[in-house]
């Protein structure tokens, strides 16, 4: 697909709302989380899971909406990942296609795993093809792509995700604990050539403070 309709959530006055209302709604999903990767049945939960993808994007109206999901999946062949497909446009047919700004694209990953390189990549095309940052009412927004995880494979919920920022190259960990967010910088991508290669290289250290996503 070239497309993904919407929307499926919203609107929301805030992108953090947004985030967490999709986070909810992907693990109501059946087999969003293969679990702990140290649970010996963790082989057989990850081949029947399923990642979901959607975008989070900001209307001409100043609200954020969530697309609808897609569970549309490339398996690689020897079965060592799984990458949702996530179409690079919207259809939203209450806006003109140009009229709508890109902030997040959103994925459950199967278990807690970095930003992949394949993740990396797919968000540095979209912003070359949407744009790094978009205007919002609150001040320029940068595009992101957001895997999100949890850890209980019969109950899955929201503990939190990891965020890559194109903009500031920084991979960032949340996480959710007893009503409270927390986020750590885990890694940074190293540039190349332009967008033509790079590295992930590890770069622990504390996000700038701010309460919540």
């Amino acid at each position: 697909m070239e497309k993904i309709p919407g929307p499926m959530l919203g609107p929301f006055d805030s992108d953090g709302d947004a985030l967490i209302a999709a986070c909810n709604k992907i693990f109501s999903k059946p087999h969003a989380s293969a679990g702990r990767k140290d649970h010996p049945q963790f082989e057989v939960r990850w081949r029947v899971s399923n990642e979901y993808c959607a975008w989070m994007y900001y209307t001409p109206d100043d609200k954020y909406v969530i697309s609808k999901l897609t569970d549309q999946t490339h398996v690689d062949p020897a079965l060592r990942s799984k990458h949702c497909v996530l179409p690079p446009n919207v259809e939203d047919p209450r806006y003109p296609p140009d009229s709508l700004k890109y902030i997040f694209a959103l994925h459950n990953h199967l278990y807690d795993d970095r930003i992949s390189n394949l993740d990396i990549n797919w968000i540095v095309n979209r912003g070359l093809e949407h744009g790094f940052e978009a205007e919002t009412r609150h001040g320029k927004a940068r595009l992101s792509i957001v895997a999100f995880l949890a850890n209980d494979f019969e109950h899955p919920a929201c503990d939190g995700f990891y965020q890559y920022i194109p903009a500031t190259h920084q991979i960032l960990k949340w996480t959710h604990e007893q009503g409270k967010w927390e986020c750590w910088q885990t890694h940074v991508v190293a540039w190349r050539d332009g967008y033509e290669r790079f590295a992930v290289e590890e770069a622990n250290r504390p996000c700038p403070k701010r309460k919540s996503p």
